[in-house]
């Protein structure tokens, strides 16, 4: 059992989701993120919502696992971390400095795909202040290591941190991960949240915002086609209503904002309000949640991810999923609460 840190007005408490530990930080004004040691997953991020103070309350803003046994046959893969790579590998199999791998299925999974420390136990980070940041943000860090001998297909060291920090309308992420290894190797990251806007039980009233320069084109295996016509160009998505609307597609070319972020949104074009997930650098894909059964629609896959499905297989990524030894990498991304407008 994880150690428990108690500040005045900021904490992080321990629980359980079956017998599986979990860890909660809670904010001064409500604020709350739950996070599974088992993956690292959070299962559930609340925020006030609403327009006036009088008016806002507690809402849930993520649709994570409900219960140990979905987290465990990771269904949906919610909320899941993704690495040493994210979404598929076709076939299982990469080349990688001459030498040719093969990572086979998870347990219960048909494809390769959502690399395996979502499978693996963190830890808490001890001597992180759950109340040290600028902004009134509360924090939690959490670790984990990838030995060459835990997965076969995949023969070299990293060790990873994840620090989440809370405020009253965001939670952001800042994620390293460093190879501890004696030889170079693949990596590249992704998270596999799904949101919920407060007041819809499905995302058919709402609409996308992705402010992208290109779709991902795909074979009907979800895998990226080689080279260019992997790039199908267009302009920024949005508004794109989702009623009738089917994605689960990755979006390229993401042109950030003036400070650097790009940002994509899903909104009540009624009210203005909504969630906004924001990244450094890389891709994003979207999934409109239409094959997960009683939970179908219920909420959108909102995916901030390093580099294209299949990374492992492509000349174009080759650099940028390259790690060598003792090199580190970061990852930044987020999400925040979108107010209502006024009036």
């Amino acid at each position: 059992m994880t150690s428990a840190t108690v500040c005045s007005n900021a904490y992080i408490v321990e629980g359980v989701l079956g017998s599986l530990p979990t860890v909660a930080l809670v904010h001064p004004s409500g604020a709350e993120l739950v996070v599974a040691l088992r993956g690292a997953t959070v299962l559930a991020w609340r925020a006030p919502w609403g327009a006036g103070s009088e008016e806002r309350e507690v809402r849930d803003l993520l649709d994570g696992y409900a219960a140990e046994s979905e987290l465990l046959a990771q269904e949906a893969t919610r909320s899941g971390l993704m690495l040493p790579f994210a979404n598929r590998v076709a076939a299982g199999t990469y080349t990688f400095d001459g030498v040719t791998h093969h990572v086979p299925p998870a347990p219960g999974e048909v494809g390769t795909l959502h690399g395996f420390v979502r499978l693996q136990d963190w830890e808490l980070v001890p001597g992180v202040d759950a109340e040290d940041s600028v902004d009134g943000a509360v924090s939690v860090e959490l670790a984990t290591c990838v030995r060459s001998t835990d997965v076969a297909g995949y023969p070299f060291d990293l060790e990873t941190r994840i620090r989440f920090e809370l405020t009253e309308e965001s939670l952001d992420v800042t994620w390293s991960y460093r190879n501890v290894g004696r030889l170079a190797a693949p990596v590249t990251a992704g998270w596999h949240p799904y949101f919920r806007v407060p007041g819809h039980a499905t995302i058919d009233a709402l609409e996308l915002h992705v402010p992208a320069r290109a779709t991902v084109a795909t074979d009907a295996g979800l895998i990226p086609l080689d080279g260019e016509a992997a790039r199908e160009v267009r302009a920024a998505v949005g508004p794109l209503g989702l009623a009738g609307t089917t994605l689960d597609t990755a979006f390229t070319g993401l042109v950030p904002d003036a400070d650097g972020l790009a940002r994509t949104r899903v909104l009540d074009p009624a009210t203005g309000a909504g969630v906004e997930v924001w990244q450094e650098r890389g891709n994003m894909h979207v999934y409109t949640g239409d094959g997960l059964g009683g939970r179908a629609r219920a909420s959108i896959a909102l995916e901030p991810v390093e580099s294209l499905t299949n990374a492992f297989n492509r000349p174009d990524c080759a650099q940028q999923v390259r790690l060598a030894a003792g090199e580190e990498r970061e990852f930044r991304f987020g999400a925040r609460v979108i107010a209502p407008r006024e009036g």
